[in-house]
């Protein structure tokens, strides 16, 4: 499978589904995150990488994202979205998370597998080598 994917860039990084659930805040440091989030690209906004994957388009903008989908759709069973939503301790049910909202389609043993396959391979190619907490944007395609 060839991977398909393209850059996009947003007013705020935290629009994508994955990035509440990856990126918490830091008690007493306003605008830090364990992992930290992603840098503003000055006068375009946020790098978001969309992935293509059959009609689906998943969207991540910070590598910490795509290494936290790689081991949520790795594990065998898939944890439930109230699993997951309990380790963020945060008020939003879990219907709300990332993991109730993702198609149904892309949840059965086999996509999980070529998806997780997918996705690794997409990020050996746009982490930065030097920095593997961003994109390396720059060299790719951009919507």
């Amino acid at each position: 499978m060839i991977p398909v994917f393209h850059f996009s860039f947003e007013s705020h990084w935290r629009s994508v589904p994955l990035a509440y659930w990856v990126h918490i805040p830091v008690a007493g440091q306003p605008d830090s995150f364990l992992p930290a989030a992603p840098p503003c690209i000055p006068h375009r906004g946020y790098a978001v990488l969309h992935v293509e994957f059959e009609q689906f388009d998943l969207l991540f903008s910070a590598p910490a994202q795509l290494d936290h989908f790689i081991t949520v759709l790795s594990t065998k069973p898939l944890p439930t979205s109230g699993q997951l939503s309990a380790l963020r301790n945060a008020p939003i049910g879990p219907n709300g998370h990332w993991l109730s909202r993702l198609p149904a389609a892309l949840k059965t043993p086999r996509k999980r597998g070529r998806l997780v396959q997918l996705i690794s391979e997409i990020r050996s190619l746009v982490v930065d080598k030097e920095k593997p907490d961003r994109f390396d944007w720059e060299n790719h395609d951009i919507a």
